[in-house]
């Protein structure tokens, strides 16, 4: 045990990479069309105008008033009642699906056969085969598609990479992951189409995809909601390296929505909600190992965290990108390919 100890790395404030934000005002303001008014929508809306130079310049929703409601309370001028109209304008750059993942597929095609970039809240889609129709039809059509995985774009995702490439906590051994919520009275979840799986599993999926991989297998068990949904699912993933993921999702369960990777150097702890601006630690691999904290000191909270993605497809686009090239086409379809796995092994009629 004593040999052990000696090895042991004493970690520092310093073991932290420096931290990244793109600065709004570098990249250039694309004028954005939102489709669909709803919550996500006007969480979108509200961090953009707070936290970027991005802007906003029509709404459109086939609720009636819902789009006027929404663009009054943040000063937008224009409202549609049709999705083909608002993405036939001119003065529109990119597409906002903000709609409900079932339909993502139709209505992102609607911007991308009016050659706008697209931004498609997450899960991009269902099912693996509409992600590849949906990211097939924007590379086609030459325009810039992307999945709002806005976990990605965080300060703190840029550290987690960076930390995993330099080696900081070894080789991987083993990543812990979940995210559960009793959202029992959030209806769109539970709607003939919908997934628990997809729509909030994804995130823990995406979390242990940046820094393992695609698993080589994957072993699941979970609980149906009905025939064609899930309650709740538990999966373990396996990868070339021999290492290991385990994850946990429920619709119904409080989990604590935290995430761990565990190397054979260390231990590097993200605060909950993880796919929030939250905190980290970086931990000692040994029991009870201890070791430094960061937190995101920013004034970006919660789910404001969604303007990074904006300012991140803003750049890419002034790049002349197609895809992102923190999450491409590849991976995101993978991603949603290993969700529809998960459900198939649980028993979910697809």
């Amino acid at each position: 045990m004593a040999m052990f100890a000696e090895v042991v790395k004493n970690f520092s404030v310093a073991d932290f990479p420096e931290l990244e934000i793109l600065d709004p005002s570098s990249v250039p303001a694309l004028r954005w069309g939102i489709v669909g008014a709803g919550d996500i929508a006007d969480v979108f809306i509200n961090t953009l105008q707070k936290h970027t130079k991005q802007k906003i310049v029509g709404i459109a929703s086939k609720t009636p008033g819902k789009a006027d409601s929404l663009a009054s309370k943040y000063g937008i001028s224009k409202t549609y009642s049709t999705y083909e109209e608002l993405c036939g304008q001119a003065d529109v750059d990119v597409i906002y699906i903000a709609t409900l993942p079932n339909t993502h597929l139709a209505d992102s095609l609607i911007a991308i056969n009016a050659g706008k970039h697209v931004l498609v809240e997450k899960p991009s889609a269902i099912t693996k085969s509409e992600a590849e129709a949906l990211y097939g039809a924007a590379k086609k059509a030459g325009v810039f598609a992307m999945e709002a995985m806005w976990s990605r774009y965080l300060p703190q995702a840029t550290m987690i990479r960076r930390m995993v490439e330099q080696g900081t906590l070894g080789k991987i051994e083993l990543i812990q992951v979940d995210f559960g919520q009793d959202n029992r009275l959030i209806d769109r979840l539970w709607l003939p189409g919908s997934s628990i799986m997809q729509d909030m599993g994804i995130y823990p999926i995406a979390f242990t995809e940046q820094v393992l991989g695609i698993p080589t297998k994957i072993t699941a068990t979970g609980k149906l909601h009905s025939p064609q949904s899930e309650e709740m699912a538990a999966a373990i993933f396996e990868y070339q390296s021999g290492a290991r993921a385990v994850i946990t999702v429920s619709g119904k369960s409080h989990l604590p929505t935290r995430a761990s990777i565990s190397g054979t150097e260390g231990v590097l702890l993200v605060d909950a909600p993880f796919f929030t601006p939250s905190g980290l630690g970086l931990r000692e691999a040994v029991f009870n190992g201890t070791g430094p904290n960061w937190s995101d000191g920013t004034s970006v909270n919660g789910h404001e965290g969604l303007c990074y993605q904006a300012n991140y497809l803003a750049q890419y686009v002034s790049e002349g990108l197609l895809e992102s090239p923190i999450h491409t086409h590849e991976q995101t379809i993978a991603i949603i390919g290993i969700g529809e796995e998960i459900r198939r092994q649980i028993g979910v009629a697809l």
